[in-house]
């Protein structure tokens, strides 16, 4: 490369990486394919391809299986690789990233003690996720270890539009634990909003907030309903804190970035404008 250092193979698998654990919800495949066109060397995109899992577990990535759809989370996670389990229907499955395929689908055991919880709290968030998230996709785990019982709670919901050039992505995540002697129950949960927009330019979003609260849990029912009014009246709030930010914003920040007319004080006629140029091309063959 004259007057360019070149780059190692090392680097470029890294770059590589970085491009395709950035790619915006529901753009993975067109990220994938873009990266393998510019590496034009599929030796290094199969090491590039190590960063899948993690950006499958991060975007909670819904696929079917055996016609339902589940997601591919960490806490679902059985190898670190590609086989991931799916709570509401006990099955284990391998998970092919690039088609968004489950394959090898098999019956798998419950954790016994935490069941009863788990199994009460993904109930009791039915109602609430129908209402406000007509698509959603849910997974809700739990084990038992050690006299603890933990639930963890994942929430995926998206919106893809590639024919007018946005992808939106809302995602969130709860854990509660609590010993089973039940009591009170620690929640900690996060939430986040990802959308891109291309048409004519790049522009993202991306937000995130982390709440936490503790809640009474004396009975798997008592508790459930508990939890979900926690996270409804969360994720309430910061949705519309998103609004009220955005709508400020759009009459503030935005405007802010370019003045409302140039220095002269006057708009521009660009048509006027093209004339111009147009004759003075004329002019300059003549």
């Amino acid at each position: 490369m004259s007057g360019l250092e070149e780059i190692s193979e090392d680097e470029r698998v890294r770059i590589a990486s970085d491009f395709i654990n950035a790619a915006p919800p529901g753009e993975f495949k067109e990220v994938v394919n873009d990266v393998r066109v510019l590496l034009a060397n599929d030796k290094l995109l199969t090491r590039a391809s190590s960063v899948f899992y993690e950006y499958a577990t991060d975007q909670f990535t819904t696929v079917k299986v055996d016609g339902e759809d589940t997601l591919i989370t960490k806490d679902g996670s059985l190898d670190g690789s590609k086989r991931f389990y799916d709570p509401k229907s006990s099955k284990s499955f391998t998970y092919n990233y690039l088609k968004n395929e489950a394959s090898d689908v098999q019956e798998e055991d419950r954790d016994a003690g935490a069941e009863k919880w788990r199994e009460a709290i993904q109930s009791a968030l039915k109602p609430y996720l129908d209402e406000f998230f007509p698509a959603h996709v849910t997974a809700v785990y739990g084990k038992l270890e050690d006299d603890q019982v933990t639930i963890t709670v994942c929430i995926e919901d998206h919106k893809y539009n590639p024919n007018n050039f946005w992808n939106g992505k809302w995602k969130s995540k709860w854990d509660v634990k609590f010993p089973t002697a039940g009591g009170y129950a620690k929640v900690e949960g996060t939430m986040s909003a990802q959308v891109h927009y291309y048409e004519d330019g790049n522009v993202q979003l991306l937000s995130n907030k982390a709440v936490e609260e503790s809640v009474q849990i004396s009975s798997p029912n008592e508790g459930a309903d508990n939890v979900v009014a926690f996270i409804k009246k969360s994720e309430t709030e910061y949705q519309m804190a998103i609004n009220e930010n955005y709508t400020s914003m759009s009459n503030t920040t935005f405007k802010a970035l370019r003045r409302n007319l140039p220095i002269t004080q006057t708009l521009i006629d660009w048509h006027k404008l093209h004339g111009f140029q147009v004759g003075k091309d004329i002019m300059n063959k003549s």
